[in-house]
């Protein structure tokens, strides 16, 4: 367990370095995963679709020890109703609380589609970059036996969540420094220079 927590740490690291881009979501999933003893790993991001705000969930990063396949192959986890699949588990997420679940256990939709992937046992942790924000949620998955989660795993993903929202909360902020810089220039640059 001293070396999944050390792995947490290199994670939290590289995402405050780097970002969370493909590369390194991909990376700090198998590095933690791995030490783990976990199947998959992946985050997934709440989005609002459409006109009308449909809630929708999408996988962004996954990693998988070989040779499970990854989740990345399955079309459902694109773009898909997460509140449809378990609104029990949604509101437990939104709420802050990590889902813990053996797959026979699972609301039936979300059974069903852990079951075609293989998944034995998850793990759900939110991603909350701020208070009012639920950006998306960490998982872990055991595809080999339906796992009895211990408090130090779920303490080890909750760290790597809140590494995941602090990369992300740094993200939006550049991304919002960048927009004002812009907004910035492009204001000076239609200001006549007079006096001079």
């Amino acid at each position: 367990m001293i070396e999944a927590f050390t792995k947490v740490s290199e994670a939290s690291k590289l995402l405050l370095e780097k970002g969370l881009s493909p590369s390194t979501g991909t990376h700090v999933l198998g590095l933690v995963g791995h030490s783990l003893g976990v199947d998959r790993a992946y985050i997934l991001e709440n989005r609002v679709q459409g006109t009308y705000g449909r809630f929708i969930t999408d996988m962004r990063h996954a990693w998988a020890e070989p040779p499970t396949p990854s989740p990345l192959a399955n079309p459902v986890m694109r773009a898909f109703s997460f509140r449809e699949f378990a609104p029990g588990w949604v509101d437990m997420l939104e709420a802050g609380m990590v889902v813990a679940c053996p797959t026979r256990d699972a609301p039936p939709m979300m059974k069903d589609l852990l079951e075609r992937q293989g998944t034995q046992s998850i793990l759900l942790c939110p991603i909350n970059p701020s208070r009012q924000q639920w950006w998306g949620m960490v998982a872990f998955e055991d595809c080999r036996r339906p796992r009895a989660w211990k408090p130090e795993e779920v303490t080890l993903l909750k760290s790597l969540a809140r590494a995941v929202a602090a990369s992300v909360r740094h993200g939006q902020m550049r991304s919002s420094l960048d927009q004002v810089r812009n907004s910035l220039r492009q204001a000076v640059s239609r200001t006549p220079l007079t006096g001079l």
